[in-house]
């Protein structure tokens, strides 16, 4: 069984965020019809369509048993089972949404990582989601990219059936959105020469 423990220059700041670890999400066992009592799998997890882990999962009454390998750096395999309680919630238009109880902090949570030795949830590994990690250049450019994919290819010429007056709206916007993008990596470039500079200069 495979372990489950085996940026770029203006994010100075940048927290470890949840999306760079293995996860189980509730949603996604839900979805699948995984969650009954007594049924066991094994789950998976791949990079660029290669196994990176797995474990195996052992459905009980108000609890599920994770059942995996770990290691620490280089050092010897460790042998895990994980008990995680489970909890449920009436949605408003009936039925029940399941939930994770934390194993650190007894959160009821949809997501657990493994940034560890154990599933918990991002609050106990002080994880961020990557939305959280973007800078104002990041959501410049990326209201760049969406302007651009309403403007086509060629975002110079009105995409055929769309208004001239949405097209010249939409143009400016971009061109607002550029020149806001270049003073804002100019700004950062500055930042990281100055500090740059300080260090080696030892102030």
């Amino acid at each position: 069984m495979g372990g489950c423990g085996s940026g770029t220059w203006y994010r100075w700041d940048k927290k470890i965020t949840l999306e760079g670890h293995k996860r189980l999400d509730i949603r996604d066992l839900c979805r699948r019809k995984l969650l009954y009592p007594g049924y066991s799998f094994s789950w998976q997890w791949s990079i660029d369509g290669k196994p990176s882990g797995d474990i195996r999962v052992e459905i009980k009454r108000d609890h599920l048993f994770l059942i995996y390998r770990y290691r620490d750096g280089g050092k010897e395999w460790q042998d895990v089972e994980e008990r995680v309680y489970l909890d449920w919630t009436r949605c408003n238009y009936g039925g029940q949404r399941p939930w994770f109880l934390c194993p650190g902090c007894g959160r009821r949570v949809g997501l657990l990582a493994a940034a560890g030795k154990l599933f918990l949830c991002r609050h106990c590994y002080h994880l961020s989601y990557s939305s959280q990690n973007e800078t104002e250049l990041d959501r410049m450019n990326g209201k760049k990219q969406k302007i651009r994919a309403r403007l086509g290819a060629k975002e110079w010429l009105k995409p055929k059936g769309m208004h001239q007056k949405t097209f010249e709206r939409l143009h400016s916007r971009l061109v607002d959105a550029e020149m806001l993008a270049d003073e804002l990596f100019n700004m950062g470039l500055a930042t990281l020469l100055e500090r740059e500079r300080r260090r080696t200069k030892g102030y």
